[in-house]
């Protein structure tokens, strides 16, 4: 169902943005995904907890809608591939799928450099599906585990004034 209803909200987002001056884009990044494995006892053995991360490049599409007389905008990021989140201990492996990536936010932007760029202030809120758990520990299996990775999301950034047919450059920092 959030499948479905997410790709209704782009699809909206996406014809509104076309024909109401808002931005259609794709976005290029480097971001970190970190993972814990709680600690836990097996048997006679007792393992540590562990806390991994990774660092990836992805890939994402985004559309906003600018709000009349105002300096808000209104978006939607999804991003449209699966990461892994490995943690590895000496003697298992144990991961995790992260797909769906979907954020919605509100962005506040002000020109800077005489009009030439405009800084810009994001928030909005970060959902994604967590799938395939996999805990390798000889006979421990996965009991229980979340479905669903959620929360906020803040970001900072810079936009380029229109450089050819509707082109814009951004660089952001989010979190």
């Amino acid at each position: 169902m959030k499948k479905i209803i997410s790709i209704l909200f782009v699809s909206a987002l996406f014809t509104v943005s076309a024909h109401a001056g808002g931005m259609i884009g794709i976005k290029y990044g480097n971001g970190e995904l970190e993972g814990t494995k709680n600690s836990y006892t097996a048997g006679s053995n007792t393992y540590s907890a562990q806390t991994k991360s990774e660092n990836n490049e992805f890939g994402a599409i985004f559309a906003e809608v600018n709000l009349p007389d105002h300096p808000v905008s209104l978006g939607v990021e999804y991003i449209p591939f699966t990461a892994t989140v490995t943690v590895d201990g000496n003697s298992s492996d144990s991961h995790l799928e992260l797909s769906d990536h979907t954020t919605i936010y509100a962005l506040l932007s002000k020109d800077v450099a005489g009009g030439e760029a405009s800084a810009y202030f994001k928030v909005g809120y970060a959902m994604a599906d967590i799938g395939n758990v996999t805990a390798n520990y000889g006979t421990t299996t996965v009991n229980s585990h979340d479905s669903s990775l959620e929360g906020p999301m803040i970001g900072i950034g810079v936009q380029s004034q229109s450089f050819g047919p509707g082109l814009v450059a951004r660089v952001e920092a989010t979190m």
